[in-house]
């Protein structure tokens, strides 16, 4: 799932649980928005009065507000945030857990070895839930799936069962929660991965070619995030890249998503850091499905794998 940070001394989101007579009042959830998952954000009940909920404790509904700010973050409708806490009730009872069945870790017992990220990155309550939910919004139609069936196709547990018993802590939990403290520390400067997937071509010369980005192999209709805020200055048709998005970010970074199946946004639309634009496709001059992107400096293309790798931050492991 990806990796991100506010600047300066990091951006906070005011949130509480609200529990009161011994009942879990059922609020809507309203969270103000982050700059992205991950680099370490994390939320926590707010008060010394919360406690516990459906009988989970601080640091566990401490997990699940962090799970459902990176859902209100990506756009995620409220379901979303039902299918992720409940699979990681059943998956870790929303413990970060260092450890699993073979090489499972975190809250989700997300796999290393099955491409959702190294163990730190899977550590990281936040980039593990933004893995989920891109895994989540690449399903055709989830919103119509039972819980059970949207969090099963995601994890691919060996018991497809389980996730059903959850369903309703889940709910409840989820709509316990109002808000949390999120923070994040200030080590990427906002940029998030775009999408998740193996990188296959990068910046440089090809033969006689020049490759002015980084290709990113996913299948088709995964979903591509802006990398940053900025605005759009152009989304539709382009030679070469056959459907692309282009956004104008500060300090005259330009970023570049080629190839793309459909596109979610329109010219002249401010987008925030990891919002969803577009889909991964493979339309233009495409061997094969993949994003193409590409990072201008001033109108010069730069190496998007080293321009993250100096803000701290990872593209290709």
């Amino acid at each position: 799932m990806g990796k991100v940070a506010a600047a300066g001394a990091g951006l906070v989101v005011v949130i509480m649980l609200f529990i009161g007579g011994g009942a879990i009042a059922v609020v809507q959830a309203v969270f103000g928005s982050s700059s992205s998952a991950g680099g370490g954000m994390n939320c926590a009940p707010a008060g010394a009065s919360a406690t516990s909920a459906a009988g989970y404790g601080p640091q566990e509904m401490g997990n699940a507000a962090t799970i459902v700010a990176v859902g209100k973050r990506m756009n995620v409708p409220e379901q979303g945030w039902v299918v992720a806490v409940a699979a990681a009730l059943t998956e870790s009872r929303l413990q970060n857990l260092n450890y699993g069945d073979r090489d499972s870790v975190g809250l989700f017992q997300q796999r290393p070895s099955q491409g959702w990220g190294t163990v730190a990155q899977i550590m990281d309550p936040a980039y593990s839930s933004e893995q989920f939910y891109r895994h989540l919004l690449a399903l055709p139609n989830w919103q119509n799936m039972p819980v059970t069936v949207a969090a099963q196709t995601v994890q691919r547990s060996g018991f497809p069962d389980r996730y059903a018993k959850f369903e309703p802590t889940a709910r409840q939990i989820v709509g316990a929660i109002q808000g949390a403290t999120c923070t994040t520390n200030a080590t990427t400067g906002g940029w998030t991965t775009p999408t998740s997937g193996t990188c296959t071509s990068r910046f440089g010369y090809r033969g006689n070619e020049f490759h002015k980005g980084l290709d990113i192999a996913a299948p088709i209709g995964t979903p591509i995030l802006a990398a940053n805020s900025g605005t759009v200055i152009s989304s539709g048709p382009a030679s070469g890249y056959g459907l692309w998005v282009r956004i104008q970010h500060a300090d005259g970074i330009v970023t570049i998503y080629g190839h793309n199946d459909h596109n979610l946004v329109r010219e002249g639309q401010l987008v925030q850091a990891g919002q969803p634009i577009a889909a991964v496709g493979n339309r233009g001059a495409a061997t094969g499905a993949h994003l193409h992107l590409q990072i201008e400096a001033n109108g010069q293309p730069v190496d998007p794998v080293e321009f993250y790798r100096q803000r701290g931050g990872q593209l290709c492991r």
